[in-house]
């Protein structure tokens, strides 16, 4: 999928990162194969500067430099993009990069990227501004006289109506790939293209398709209540409620299908103490069991950590309070035997070296 890797490369750094840090360049960059921003080791730029030469000029070198600011190495970084991936529902990628050069094991499929660019616009504000940008003047530290970096995605972006995104890519072994996202009259639809000498025209294509064909419909309201998901270390498990509304795309004359809303916790996990409007999961609408769309649930109120009585409680609480039983009917048994000894000695005799009724305890 070449460089439509950075969708997942960027969204990380933007979850996780802040774009005020400054990133400085390792060593080993001005290895990296073009497209590049020829950051010089020890090169200083900003997060914020860095996301745009990754997603407008399709930068390598910056991929690799946001990867070792974020996680300290590659490796290390790629990991978790596979663990985003798994988390977002993007089950048939696997990363080995983080910019998309050629390596064995890097695959995607034209339904995963178009779910995880879906993701990124719908909860990266960032993103979605950047992927729309022309061009933009970062600030560099070094080689200053390159400053301006242009959107890879141009031509689509001043000639396609609506157009709005998101990224492009080539390596010979994958070939030109695009993921292209356009907005008419309040919808707007992802088409993907992958290994086409006409990808562009593609996704035009598709688009085109789509709106003519399609509508987006609201399936599930914002802050509509959708039962409860466990946190870790809450009391009980905690209400939820969508954050923005779920749509799903139906033919212009389909009336809305019947539905069924799941929802599941973040793979990840929430620990509480957590804020109200904190994403803890996802609701996934499913139509004849296949889902159709998906979007974040978030805590509808605040919810503290429960105290260490509260959270054994249950079959917790029993097992603790069985202990403790054993352990004082020891102390007593422990005690019979001690004042039965005394008893026997002063008696010159040993009867019994406890009292009866502690013979046995199970």
């Amino acid at each position: 999928m070449a460089s439509t890797t950075k969708m997942m490369t960027a969204l990380l750094l933007l979850e996780k990162g802040n774009l005020n840090d400054v990133v400085v360049a390792p060593a080993g960059l001005e290895h990296i194969q073009e497209s590049c921003l020829h950051l010089a080791p020890g090169e200083r730029i900003t997060l914020h500067d860095l996301l745009y030469a990754m997603l407008l000029r399709s930068a390598n070198d910056t991929a690799v430099a946001g990867a070792d600011y974020l996680a300290g190495s590659v490796p290390a970084f790629v990991g978790l993009m596979n663990q985003k991936a798994a988390e977002i529902g993007a089950l048939h990628t696997h990363f080995v990069t983080p910019n998309g050069l050629y390596a064995q094991g890097h695959y995607s499929t034209a339904a995963d990227l178009a779910r995880i660019a879906a993701y990124a616009v719908n909860t990266q504000p960032v993103f979605d501004q950047i992927v729309r940008t022309q061009r933009y003047k970062i600030t560099r530290s070094v080689h200053k006289q390159d400053e301006w970096v242009v959107n890879t995605s141009l031509g689509f972006l001043k000639n396609f109506p609506g157009a709005d995104g998101i990224k492009t890519g080539y390596v010979s072994q994958a070939g030109h790939c695009f993921v292209g996202s356009a907005t008419r009259n309040g919808d707007r639809f992802i088409a993907v293209a992958l290994n086409s000498p006409r990808c562009r025209e593609d996704v035009e294509a598709i688009l085109n398709y789509g709106f003519s064909h399609f509508r987006d419909v609201i399936a599930v309201s914002p802050n509509t209540p959708e039962g409860t998901i466990h946190v870790n270390g809450a009391a009980s498990d905690i209400p939820v409620v969508t954050s923005k509304a779920i749509t799903i795309a139906l033919p212009v004359d389909a009336a809305m299908p019947e539905f069924t809303v799941v929802v599941s916790p973040l793979p990840t996990g929430v620990t509480a103490p957590i804020r109200a409007g904190t994403t803890v999961g996802t609701a996934s609408v499913l139509v004849n069991g296949k889902v159709v769309s998906t979007g974040d649930v978030v805590a509808a109120q605040d919810v503290a950590a429960a105290p260490a009585a509260t959270l054994a409680g249950g079959r917790d609480s029993h097992w603790t309070l069985w202990l403790i039983g054993i352990v004082v009917c020891a102390l007593i048994a422990y005690l019979g035997k001690k004042n039965g000894r005394k008893t026997a000695k002063s008696h010159g005799r040993v009867r019994n070296r406890v009292t009866p009724h502690m013979r046995r305890v199970d």
